[in-house]
């Protein structure tokens, strides 16, 4: 269960702490690579959006909206706000998930 799930989508009472704890380490590390990649680049590929923008970019939507601690990212942080800046992004990506906190089922 990742951290979606796992911190906003489980009860306060229910969660699983030191679960929570090891993959917002382990999301942390995997953003401070991409951070690293993006240090010459726009966009994941280069200067331009394309295809692998699109999977990866969608869960910055939820990475920078969740309630947690995160090291600072810079790079990470400008590519998700060049993404912001698309209508497609905010449209399709940026939906509102308040109704989903604390609700295990669906």
């Amino acid at each position: 269960m990742g951290i979606f799930w796992g911190f906003y989508r489980t009860p306060e009472p229910q969660r699983n702490w030191p679960a929570i704890r090891d993959k917002v380490a382990r999301c942390a590390r995997h953003f401070q690579l991409l951070n690293k990649m993006l240090v010459e680049r726009q966009f994941l590929c280069g200067n331009t959006l394309t295809l692998a923008d699109i999977p990866a970019g969608t869960s910055l939507y939820r990475y920078f909206a969740l309630e947690i601690e995160r090291p600072s990212v810079p790079n990470v942080e400008a590519w998700y706000r060049r993404l912001q800046e698309r209508r497609a992004y905010r449209e399709h990506v940026m939906v509102p998930f308040g109704e989903l906190r604390g609700r295990l089922n669906y």
